[in-house]
C-alpha cells in the first residue's frame, strides 16, 4: 500500500507541476502579448506625431516581444519609408507578405522599390497589390506613372484609365493620361482629358500649361496662349509657362510679345538655356543679330552640348559676315546631331 500510495503521490505531483508549467508559460505568453501591444500602441502614437525614431524603437520592441507580429512589422516598414530607409522598408513589407499577403504591403513595397529606382520590380509589386486589392486606385496610378517613364504609353493609358474608373475625380490621373495620349499622338484625346482635369480642379497651373502645349501642337495657337496665360495667372513665377507662351507667340509671328515672355523667363531663371535660345531665335527674326549671338552664347555656357544654340548662333554670325565663325558653329551643331545645320555647311572649308 505504501508503494502504491507513493506512486499515486508521485503521479499527482507530476501532473501538478505540468499544470503549473503550462499556466506559467501561458502567463509569460500573455505578458509578452500585452507588452507587445503596449509598445505597438506607443509606436502608433509616435508615428502620428512624426516622431519616427521613437516609433521605430517601439515597433521593434513590439516585434521582440511578439515575433511575427504582422501589424508591428507593417508599421515599422512604413516608419522606415518615412525615414527614407527604403531597403529596410522593403524587407519589412516582404516579412509581412510571408505572414499574410496583403495589397497594402505590396503597395508599400512597390513605393519603396520605386524610391530605390527599381522600376521593373516596383511595377511587378504594384501588379501584386492590385491583384489582391482591385480597388487600389493609387497602385494603378503609380504603376501608370512608371510605365510612362519607361516609354510604355499605351500601358500607362490603360493604368490611368483603371484609376479613373475607380475614382472619377482623380485629377492627376486625367492629367497624366492626357500626357500619355500626347506621346501617342492622340492630341484630341489629350486635350479632352486635360479639360476634364481642369473641370475637377481649376487651380492647378501645370494642367493649364499642359493643355496649352497640347493645343499648340494641335495648331490652336490662340487657345494655347490663353491656357498659358491662365497658368501664369495662377502662378506668376511659372518660368516654363512664360517660355511656352513665348514659343506660341513666336509661332504666331508675334515676335515683340514673344520677346517679352522670354525676357521674363530668363529673369525668373537665369540658368534656363532653352529660354535664352528661344529669345535668340526671336531676336534673329527682329534682325538683332548681335543680340541673338549673345543669347546663343549664354545658352551654350549653360549647356555646352546645346546643338540648336550652336546652329542658331551660326545663322546670326553668317548675317554679320563672320563666315568662319558661322561654319565653326554649324559643324559643331552637326556633330551634336542637329540635322538642319547640314544645309548650311556646304560652302564651309
Amino acid at each position: 500500500m505504501k508503494k502504491a500510495n507513493l506512486i499515486l503521490f508521485l503521479f499527482f505531483t507530476s501532473v501538478t507541476f505540468a499544470q503549473q508549467d503550462s499556466i506559467v508559460q501561458a502567463m509569460i505568453l500573455d505578458s509578452a502579448d500585452i507588452s507587445a501591444e503596449k509598445e505597438y500602441n506607443k509606436g502608433i502614437d509616435f508615428f502620428k506625431k512624426n516622431e519616427y525614431s521613437s516609433a521605430l524603437e517601439c515597433f521593434s520592441a513590439a516585434i521582440q516581444f511578439k515575433p511575427g507580429f504582422d501589424k508591428a512589422i507593417y508599421n515599422r516598414g512604413l516608419t522606415y519609408f518615412e525615414m527614407l530607409k527604403y531597403v529596410e522598408a522593403v524587407k519589412d513589407m516582404e516579412s509581412v507578405i510571408e505572414i499574410i499577403p496583403s495589397g497594402d504591403a505590396y503597395y508599400w513595397k512597390a513605393k519603396s522599390q520605386e524610391a530605390l529606382g527599381e522600376i521593373e520590380e516596383a511595377i511587378e509589386s504594384y501588379g501584386a497589390a492590385v491583384s489582391l486589392d482591385k480597388r487600389n486606385e493609387k497602385a494603378y496610378y503609380n504603376r501608370g506613372v512608371l510605365k510612362f517613364t519607361k516609354g510604355d504609353y499605351e500601358g500607362a493609358v490603360a493604368d490611368f484609365s483603371l484609376a479613373i474608373d475607380l475614382n472619377k475625380s482623380y485629377t492627376y490621373a486625367y492629367n497624366d493620361r492626357a500626357s500619355a495620349k500626347r506621346k501617342l499622338g492622340d492630341l484630341d484625346g489629350a486635350i479632352k482629358d486635360y479639360q476634364l482635369a481642369i473641370m475637377i480642379d481649376n487651380s492647378l497651373a501645370f494642367i493649364h500649361n499642359n493643355l496649352g502645349s497640347a493645343k499648340r501642337k494641335n495648331g490652336d495657337l490662340t487657345g494655347a496662349i490663353q491656357d498659358y496665360s491662365k497658368a501664369i495667372s495662377l502662378d506668376p513665377k511659372y518660368t516654363i509657362a512664360y517660355n511656352n507662351r513665348g514659343s506660341a507667340k513666336y509661332d504666331a509671328e508675334n515676335y515683340d510679345e514673344a520677346l517679352r515672355d522670354f525676357d521674363k523667363a530668363v529673369q525668373l531663371d537665369p540658368k534656363y538655356a532653352y529660354a535664352y535660345n528661344n529669345r535668340a531665335a526671336t531676336k534673329f527674326k527682329l534682325k538683332d543679330y548681335a543680340g541673338s549671338i549673345e543669347d546663343c552664347t549664354e545658352a551654350i555656357k549653360i549647356n555646352p552640348n546645346y546643338g540648336y544654340a550652336y546652329s542658331n548662333r551660326g545663322n546670326a554670325k553668317e548675317l554679320l559676315r563672320d563666315d568662319s565663325g558661322a561654319c565653326e558653329d554649324w559643324k559643331k551643331a552637326v556633330e551634336l546631331g542637329v540635322e538642319i545645320a547640314k544645309n548650311h555647311i556646304g560652302d564651309c572649308k
